[in-house]
């Protein structure tokens, strides 16, 4: 042993001295393979004065040595030489490698969870094990959450990428139909994802046999935005076709549509029969406004706006402009040949207080600087009127946007707004754009 550990010892130094240098790392992975589990658990003691470099370097090694001979040894092994112990997540990757190899025991760490409080336990940190679980036995998966959910333990995230994987739409269906066992709505919604990048048609089948309208209504609209996200074209064809109300579907689908994909959208409209399809991409446009001034302004010619409509579409478009860059907004006006009038209306409406969006904006700016589970609410009312609330560094994204949603009701009623509150963001992503 004294010899192994000389040679380990001159590796890490050689390591220690010229850390990009993979020869060393590759030698000392060679031989700590050689040894058995016996040899490998004595080695360690005797580097625990070294380098904390050298520490951690070799302990990540022979935990993955050890998660190979013998798993059933390894988390306790990187609990007593945890070579990361301000990243908690490290233990509980260790624990889904050895998953990995042996699911028994990572089910075992699961049901360990069961014996902690409530409080003490946040399946959304130990989201990878429970996806290897759920590759190995998804059934005793399943039956094990349900326990965590009767005593009241929040699954929100802890599945948040188990269909990533998958490959086949009978795999997808499968996992959908076991999921929803559960009842939990934001774990449904991250198993669809996937599966209608693969097979959209399959999954549509399935959420039209859902007999509670709306649960179904809510995943068809999930699906239909990811869809929209990812095949804009194909998904807006789908559901036109099979839609009740088309003028409506068509306003969700030009609300969904991807704004980096601005003018697909524009030719997609023309293509459209007994629509005004000027007045669509106007609207569509507008809603652009606000996130993509660039982009509304290099389309100007594909729209007909009157007399009546060109100072109140142009005046949004300078207000975007200017709510991000001052320089970008004098340029923009420098091309209009109705510049006085522009800021006429601007001043006047600034004067006024109506001008909501970039109010908005500057709520949304504090609001976007804020991390971990959060949501943005917004009333938008025909008369001008607006609410929004937002909340921050909750447990779930399920809590943000509950008490995001409640107390821009109670703003919505102060400041009688007609239109009922939404969910404007979760996390950093915008669910729909303003428009004026």
């Amino acid at each position: 042993m004294e010899n192994i550990a000389a040679e380990v010892s001159d590796l890490l130094a050689k390591m220690e001295e010229n850390p990009k240098q993979a020869k060393p790392i590759l030698k000392l992975v060679a031989l700590l393979e050689t040894l058995s589990t016996d040899e490998l658990l004595a080695l360690a003691p005797l580097f625990e004065n070294s380098s904390e470099f050298q520490r951690n370097q070799l302990y990540q090694i022979m935990a993955a040595q050890l998660i190979e001979k013998a798993p059933e040894q390894a988390l306790a092994f990187a609990q007593r030489y945890n070579p990361m112990p301000e990243f908690p997540i490290y233990l509980t990757l260790i624990k889904a490698q050895i998953a990995e190899k042996r699911p028994d025991l990572g089910f075992e760490y699961l049901n360990q969870m069961l014996e902690l409080a409530h409080e003490d336990i946040d399946l959304s940190a130990n989201s990878t094990l429970l996806n290897v679980l759920a590759k190995a036995d998804l059934p005793q998966l399943i039956d094990t959450l349900e326990i965590f959910k009767d005593m009241g333990v929040s699954l929100e995230d802890s599945l948040s990428s188990i269909g990533f994987e998958l490959k086949t739409s009978e795999e997808h269906l499968n996992l959908f139909n076991e999921l929803r066992r559960l009842d939990d709505m934001s774990i449904l919604s991250s198993a669809i994802i996937n599966w209608v990048k693969i097979n959209p048609t399959a999954l549509f089948e399935r959420l039209n046999q859902i007999e509670d309208i709306a649960e179904r209504e809510e995943l068809s609209r999930t699906a239909s935005y990811y869809w929209m996200y990812d095949s804009p074209e194909i998904a807006a064809d789908h559901l036109l076709a099979n839609a009740s109300n088309e003028i409506e579907t068509l306003k969700d689908i030009m609300r969904a549509w991807p704004g980096k994909k601005a003018a697909d959208a524009l030719a997609w409209i023309s293509e459209q029969s007994n629509i005004d399809t000027n007045r669509f991409k106007i609207n569509y446009l507008k809603k652009l406004s606000y996130s993509e001034p660039e982009v509304v302004q290099s389309h100007l010619a594909d729209i007909n706006l009157n007399e009546d409509e060109k100072i109140n579409f142009y005046r949004n478009l300078y207000n975007s402009f200017k709510s991000k860059s001052s320089k970008d907004a004098e340029q923009f006006l420098n091309t209009l040949s109705f510049k006085d009038e522009i800021l006429d209306v601007a001043a006047e409406n600034e004067n006024s207080g109506n001008n909501r969006i970039a109010k908005i904006n500057q709520a949304f700016n504090k609001y976007f600087d804020f991390k971990y589970k959060k949501a943005f609410a917004l009333a938008l009312g025909d008369n001008g009127a607006y609410a929004y609330s937002y909340a921050v560094n909750k447990p779930s994204q399920n809590e943000a946007n509950q008490q995001a949603l409640s107390q821009c009701e109670q703003y919505r009623y102060k400041h009688n707004v007609n239109n009922q509150c939404e969910i404007y963001a979760e996390g950093d992503v915008r669910m729909f754009n303003l428009v004026q």
